[in-house]
């Protein structure tokens, strides 16, 4: 098992969440859950709108895909033609996640070539990059913005946490609770490194997490990363 201090940090982050959330109790930690878990939900219906409204109106992928290429190049060494072995030794040698090179390999087909209007292998990776990315940043701002939305719900449904349980079972479920949350944020996290892969910061954030085993255990579990690493989500 191999251990980075980013991995070693987030492993402290989830015990101090567990440890608050046994320290809160499981209806205050429950509350606060669904509180997330409704941001999470009105995601859903705004993000399809965000994702358009920043492809449409902004310059963001462009920008993203044009430093994705320039990632690429340098990996490439200036080849505008390559084999399947030379692709495959080129996705091996990027230093990201294994989740993000399988996306990157099962998309290597004609059809994403021409939904990406790219004809050449480099083209089409600082395009899949550019289109992750945008997605996962769509995701971002609109969790932001319905997290937003609920937050003057807390403090009413912060009532709640003083109805009269077992205390014993209130405290080890919030603890179990505590941890779960802390996992969703820590999910967010990888979010905004993905959002920055062709970035010295995303790259190294990416790196770490493929370097220890707890860290690219959780984000080959990330269900929002597995989800926008889909070719054709938000398209």
């Amino acid at each position: 098992m191999n251990w980075t201090w980013l991995g070693l940090a987030v492993l402290v982050l989830l015990a101090f969440s567990m440890v608050d959330g046994y320290r809160h109790g499981f209806v205050k930690e429950v509350v606060s859950a669904l509180l997330v878990l409704i941001s999470v939900a009105l995601v859903w219906l705004i993000n399809p709108y965000v994702n358009q409204f920043i492809r449409e109106n902004t310059s963001v992928y462009e920008k993203i895909q044009t430093a994705s290429g320039s990632f690429v190049d340098s990996l490439a060494d200036g080849k505008e033609t390559m084999d399947e072995e030379e692709q495959k030794e080129l996705i091996s040698s990027m230093d990201i996640p294994d989740l993000l090179q399988k996306g990157i390999t099962e998309n290597n087909t004609a059809l994403v070539y021409q939904y990406l209007a790219v004809n050449t292998f480099a083209g089409y990776i600082s395009g899949y990059l550019a289109n992750v990315a945008v997605n996962c940043l769509s995701f971002l701002v609109s969790y932001i913005l319905s997290s937003i939305l609920i937050h003057v719900l807390a403090y009413a449904m912060d009532l709640l946490a003083r109805l009269p349980v077992i205390r014993g079972i209130n405290k080890i479920a919030g603890a179990v609770v505590g941890g779960m949350k802390c996992i969703v944020f820590v999910w967010v996290g990888m979010l905004v490194l993905t959002i920055l892969c062709n970035t010295e910061i995303g790259q190294k954030g990416l790196g770490l997490i493929r370097g220890d085993t707890v860290l690219d255990f959780l984000y080959d579990k990330n269900i929002f990363i597995r989800i926008f690493t889909g070719i054709f989500y938000g398209g």
